[in-house]
């Protein structure tokens, strides 16, 4: 897992963050569902593969509780990179959060002697369905089902008895500002960067008018370096304020960025002075020479004339 994933997971693991995501996409921008209804639901396992375990790790899950009922399993995935096996991954990562739903019901049974024995479940002990968001930073088309992946029979009868595997792609760089503005946690600020419509004359101009405050200034100013490429966000004093509003941070990184133009004008106006000084020295040794060569000039043209008197007695 790189850098940019470790940050953008960081950031969405924040139960506001995570709940103005699902109520910007799901609920286009209805605030329905409230960070206070969702807690972590750990589903991270370990498969067998070549004799090894290897662990299937899910960035973000949460368990959406209304009125202390369980009412869907929200998953969050962020994908930086083109990984064509995505769609593979999430169809075991939402395995897993079912899997984990039935060994709760087969625990709950155990503990109060309503074993299911073969059916191993009870036909009133329903699952809580699972939703997973790719949130996709990348601009690249990639596949959003399994069957892309995969090279089909051509044999029809074959074929509807393939099942497919669609995953909710969320790709952000095509977001218009109009979705991203739906958006009310600091990821705003993220969506808004990675709208196609935004020109990076717009984001600047953006960030110097929002008054929107940063709740989770780190994890979002190192979002926004991996997403931008800038390094400036890291280096910004994060306990000068608890939460800066976004005009105040790009008034940073503009002060920043003022700054270090300014030092490397000023490291060029001192490069220049050498370099013009070190070639006022060099003219002045050359002048030197040239003098030197014009008195050897002289006294060679005075011994020449001094021959030719004595030739001429």
């Amino acid at each position: 897992m790189g850098q940019p994933d470790l940050a953008v997971n960081s950031l969405t693991s924040h139960a506001d963050v995570f709940a103005d995501i699902i109520n910007a996409i799901i609920y286009e921008g209805r605030t329905v569902l409230n960070e206070t209804c969702l807690k972590p639901f750990y589903v991270n396992s370990a498969v067998s593969k070549q004799g090894k375990l290897k662990g299937l790790y899910r960035d973000t899950c949460m368990e959406d509780t209304r009125n202390g009922i369980r009412y869907v399993i929200w998953g969050i995935e962020n994908q930086y990179v083109d990984d064509l096996t995505t769609p593979f991954k999430i169809m075991g990562y939402d395995f897993t959060a079912y899997d984990k739903q039935i060994e709760e019901f087969m625990r709950h049974n155990k503990q109060n002697g309503r074993d299911a024995y073969v059916q191993q479940l009870h036909f009133d002990q329903k699952l809580k369905p699972v939703v997973t968001l790719v949130l996709y930073y990348g601009t690249k088309n990639i596949p959003d089902n399994i069957c892309a992946l995969m090279e089909m029979p051509e044999d029809t009868c074959v074929k509807r008895y393939i099942q497919n595997y669609h995953l909710n792609v969320i790709r952000l760089h095509t977001l218009t500002p109009a979705q991203a503005a739906l958006f009310q946690s600091d990821f705003a600020h993220i969506a808004k960067f990675l709208a196609k419509s935004y020109n990076k004359k717009e984001q600047i101009e953006y960030l110097m008018n929002s008054k929107q405050t940063v709740v989770h200034t780190k994890d979002t100013l190192y979002t926004l370096s991996a997403i931008t490429g800038e390094p400036r966000y890291l280096t910004i004093n994060e306990t000068r304020k608890e939460k800066p509003a976004m005009c105040e941070v790009a008034e940073a990184i503009f002060q920043m960025g003022y700054n270090e133009r300014n030092n490397e004008i000023a490291k060029m106006d001192t490069i220049i002075k050498e370099k013009e000084a070190a070639l006022a020295e060099k003219d002045a040794q050359i002048a030197k020479k040239e003098a030197a060569l014009a008195e050897k000039d002289a006294q060679i043209a005075f011994l020449m004339e001094q021959l030719k008197l004595k030739s001429d007695f």
